[in-house]
């Protein structure tokens, strides 16, 4: 699973997608989705794109192109030359002529519909819906906020490097005493193998571009970071690091080590280090996946500002 939902859309006549394309646009937001939809309008046009076929989550045909070509032939090449079985939605003035075509063809897996707005609109949006049920599990959340997280540090570390020039000691010494104060007790633990003793270099010797590389940089102490700076540079944009943890870094942690179980109730958990539940139910998935979305954009309008 990831966070764009990306739609293959082939019609000559572009008045169906304007109709439903607010509507589609709204549902996807919603569900915590960035909606891409690429718009194609012949057989000509779809074999001469360069198209990654395997990237689209939906793909949607007119029955009737233009020249007095039919969709199925698109069809046939998605099924047959390419081997893809993404859903697809046949849609036309004659929906009876169109499910006899794809049963004559014998294609699977086509779902056909109307041009009438109610019945188009309410099976598309069904369709949709059922994609995104389809790999929304555990373990593909899991993939999900491991990947997106990995994406917000590396927005993170841009936002720390492009302030290092700007730092002054107080900064740094904020990043030595603050950010990296229970760095030595984490270290007394490992005594047996490693030799700890305090550091004595000068906080201008801090260079925070070489600390990213570091591995215990982690992704909390680059939220602690860019909190700190946020607060001197754009006090205006909205970044808290203790709401950022909550809903991000916990869920992830949870996420990465956590195994999955199910309550009394039938739903599926997981369980924080206090005891708490991360349940795991279609609101949460949707929350989870807005949460990444509003973050990401925080973090990118930091960046602007830095």
């Amino acid at each position: 699973m990831k966070l764009v939902y990306r739609i293959l859309w082939i019609d000559n006549d572009d008045s169906i997608y304007k109709n439903h394309q607010d509507d589609i646009y709204e549902h996807l937001i919603n569900l915590g989705f960035e909606p891409q939809i690429e718009i194609l309008q012949d057989f000509q046009s779809f074999e001469s794109a360069d198209l990654d076929l395997n990237s689209y989550d939906l793909f949607i045909l007119d029955y009737k192109l233009k020249n007095g070509q039919n969709g199925n032939k698109i069809v046939q090449e998605i099924r047959e030359e390419h081997a893809i079985y993404t859903e697809i939605i046949f849609y036309s003035g004659v929906p009876n002529e169109a499910r006899q075509q794809i049963f004559d063809d014998k294609l699977n897996g086509v779902y056909i519909t109307s041009r009438e707005f109610n019945e188009f609109e309410d099976d598309v949006l069904g369709i949709i819906d059922v994609t995104i049920k389809k790999v929304q599990d555990v373990n593909n959340l899991r993939g999900l906020i491991m990947a997106e997280v990995a994406e917000l540090d590396r927005i993170k570390e841009r936002i720390i490097i492009k302030y290092n020039e700007q730092a002054d000691d107080n900064f740094k010494k904020y990043i030595k005493e603050k950010i990296f104060s229970k760095i030595k007790e984490e270290l007394e633990s490992l005594k047996c193998l490693v030799k700890v003793e305090d550091s004595e270099c000068e906080y201008s010797e801090i260079n925070l571009e070489q600390l990213q590389k570091n591995f215990f940089y982690d992704t909390f102490k680059k939220s602690r970071t860019v909190f700190k700076i946020k607060k001197q540079k754009c006090k205006d944009v909205n970044f808290i690091h203790e709401n950022y943890k909550k809903c991000i870094i916990d869920k992830r942690n949870v996420l990465a080590h956590q195994e999955e179980d199910t309550r009394d109730d039938g739903v599926k958990i997981l369980k924080y280090p206090n005891g708490d539940d991360l349940e795991f139910t279609e609101e949460h998935c949707i929350k989870i996946r807005k949460d990444i979305q509003k973050y990401k954009k925080i973090l990118e309008d930091i960046e602007k500002k830095v």
